[in-house]
């Protein structure tokens, strides 16, 4: 049986949307209203139990989040927001040109998002 995620189709080589073909999650669906328990409808799908319960409730995919949206960027962040080495981050750091707080065990340097920007902003108006 071929399976559709989204718009391709598994086991079909060109990935086309085929009509009449039933996806994965309307399989879930059928088996569990004719009362299989997710461990028997992981065991005919070939999938685990915890997928089937995704399925069904609708997980979606984790997002990592965007730049944009953190309050505190690490030092390669820092580097590719700035278009600068992360060696050089860290050199101002050491300097105080950029100003890091450390967190964890390691003691790694996050510096705060508002601060990056307001430098940039800064260097554009100079």
């Amino acid at each position: 049986m071929v399976y559709l995620r989204g718009e391709q189709a598994y086991g079909n080589p060109f990935g086309a949307n085929i009509a009449g073909i039933m996806t994965r999650r309307d399989e879930v669906v059928k088996l569990r209203k004719i009362g299989l328990s997710y461990a028997q409808i992981g065991h005919r799908l070939g999938i685990s139990r915890e997928r089937v319960r995704q399925i069904l409730k609708g997980n979606p995919a984790r997002q990592k989040p965007t730049v944009d949206s953190k309050v505190m960027l690490r030092t390669g962040e820092v580097a590719r927001v700035m278009g600068i080495s992360i060696s050089t981050v860290r050199r101002w750091d050491e300097k105080g040109i950029l100003k890091s707080c450390r967190i964890g065990p390691r003691c790694d340097r996050r510096f705060r998002r508002e601060e990056i920007y307001g430098l940039l902003r800064e260097a554009e108006i100079e």
